[in-house]
């Protein structure tokens, strides 16, 4: 690419700043990257300058940059998106047209050629000259080295640089940049992410059914991203000290984003312009909030719970020996270990008998008897869904119950000393422990030595006891490796939302759809659980 052009055409945005900071590492806009092993001086500084052009060479255009020698000399160029690099005039951005720029001051670490202030102004041309002859030596040496520069691999690629971030500017937000994942992908996905963020340790991310994505950024501000791109679309302040999990859930039949921390639910409201944070204090009580459902529960001790609404925690009493499940706007779904199920509001005086839960096979085959099964535990779904667990002899069976009238959408069987206490769901698809259900046409199967992890787009996520890591699906079972793989937080835009550790920094990837290496796997009294919180069990 011809480097032949006018510096005053070149816009004032991105403007990076590459700093040498000496110990193996240098400085992109105020960000620290490690430079690949062997790397010092002048390799240094064109590693860095070839950092920057991949960075931005999607601009397809030349961009400004600022190079920073230790001793504080500052170096002035013009980087194209080929890494070829030309001098640039400090005092050429003053000159361009249409440009809102500050009043000029000296800069921090430059290097007047003048002895004293009278001679400032006709020292200026002499500035410039000898500026323009030590911009020629550091290109020089750029040039020497970019090519060698360029074909290192491995931690050497600037494109797969963890910690790059690009500031917001006058000119607009700037996309986050592309990066490699750490790890192997999930099936289905790349280890290429389309653009990556850096985010807080503290907040797990999340993705809404709707393709809507938000995260605790590094610097815990909460930010709801633009799935495609990773663009910022609103920011809010987040409570000092805040972890936890952020959830997409409903609170007065409006869509909110909520975080939980300890006695505290912060939520946001999702619609409109503005986006007001609610805080509400849960009681003293050991209140806990669960997002199985629909909406928030609050579970409360000596046998109530609550949902949130108005800002306010608004309590169910809960018949004795039962356990809140899930919530929705205006109820509470809960059980016992007799199979009795209810659908409790604010305010109702008596829960009456509710539903029963019949064992599975009961009533089919004329003439038949029913099995003898006892229910030994009920886990929560969803608002809509719930499990029990049977046993007759030496079998487990599970059945998945519609929460509102007790039909059973689906029922599979199970080996002996199966764990059955992890829940996890995908649409129509529930991993309840070894057991997979397909509540859309009733369906169930064994997968043996199996604990579910995470779900997203119609796949569920699982562990065996070899350490693999398992995509199922209805029809499929994928094993897609050890169990460092990076599990999906949920898909938006067809890319997967990914949180993985890279050189330190907690790191959010959106990763692009493609074809992962596959293998076919071997075949292979009652007590109700509530779902767990949210990032437990994973």
């Amino acid at each position: 690419m011809s480097t032949n052009i006018d510096p005053a055409t070149v816009p004032d945005w991105p403007a990076p700043v590459v700093r040498l900071a000496g110990q193996g590492s240098v400085e992109v806009d105020g960000v620290s990257l490690r430079l690949p092993q062997g790397l010092d001086g002048a390799e240094a500084r064109g590693w860095a300058v070839q950092h920057v052009a991949s960075k931005y060479a999607r601009l397809g255009r030349p961009i400004r940059v600022t190079a920073i020698e230790p001793d504080g000399t500052r170096f002035p160029l013009i980087v194209h998106p080929d890494g070829t690099v030309q001098a640039a005039p400090e005092e050429a951005p003053a000159r361009r047209r249409g440009l809102r720029l500050p009043s000029p001051a000296s800069r921090k670490g430059s290097v007047s050629l003048a002895k004293n202030p009278g001679e400032q102004r006709e020292a200026t041309g002499k500035s410039q000259a000898r500026g323009l002859i030590a911009v020629g030596v550091f290109l020089s040496v750029i040039a020497l080295i970019a090519v060698v520069v360029l074909n290192i691999s491995g931690s050497g690629d600037p494109t797969q640089a963890p910690n790059t971030r690009t500031q917001a500017t006058a000119s607009g937000p700037a996309t986050p940049p592309p990066a490699n994942l750490p790890k192997p992908a999930p099936d289905g996905w790349t280890t290429r992410a389309a653009w990556s963020l850096p985010i807080s340790a503290d907040v797990t991310p999340a993705v809404a059914p709707n393709g809507t994505v938000a995260t605790v950024t590094a610097k815990g501000e909460l930010a709801v991203l633009d799935p495609a791109t990773g663009l910022t679309r609103w920011t809010a302040e987040v409570p000092y000290g805040a972890s936890g999990a952020l959830v997409f859930t409903r609170i007065d039949g409006q869509d909110v984003l909520a975080l939980s921390s300890g006695q505290t639910l912060n939520y946001w409201a999702l619609d409109g312009k503005q986006h007001p944070r609610t805080t509400v204090e849960l009681t003293a009580n050991g209140g806990t909030i669960s997002f199985a459902g629909d909406s928030p529960l609050v579970n409360l001790d000596e046998a109530t719970a609550g949902i949130i609404t108005k800002g306010k925690v608004r309590t169910v009493d809960l018949p004795v020996k039962s356990t809140a499940l899930a919530a929705d706007d205006a109820s509470v779904l809960a059980a016992d270990g007799t199979g009795h199920v209810w659908h409790l509001s604010p305010g109702q005086k008596k829960p009456g008998k509710g539903l029963q839960l019949q064992p599975p096979g009961k009533g089919k085959g004329k003439g038949k008897k029913a099995p003898a099964a006892h229910l030994a535990r009920v886990l929560g779904i969803d608002s809509k869904r719930l499990a029990g667990i049977w046993q007759s002899g030496t079998s487990t069976t599970a059945t998945v119950y519609a929460a509102r009238d007790g039909k059973p959408l689906a029922t599979a069987k199970a080996g002996q000393d199966v764990d059955i206490s992890t829940v996890r769901s995908a649409g129509e698809l529930v991993a309840l422990g070894p057991l997979l259900l397909n509540t859309a046409d009733g369906s169930g199967r064994e997968v043996t030595g199996t604990t579910p992890k995470a779900a997203a787009a119609g796949r569920i996520y699982a562990i065996d006891q070899q350490q693999r890591t398992h995509a199922l699906t209805a029809g499929a079972d994928t094993v897609i490796g050890g169990d460092d793989v990076a599990l999906p937080l949920g898909v938006a835009d067809r890319r997967a939302l990914v949180v993985a550790d890279k050189l330190g920094q907690r790191t959010l990837y959106a990763l692009n759809p493609g074809t992962s290496g596959q293998q076919p796997a071997p075949d292979n009294s009652g007590e109700v659980e509530p779902p767990k919180p949210p990032g437990q069990g994973q």
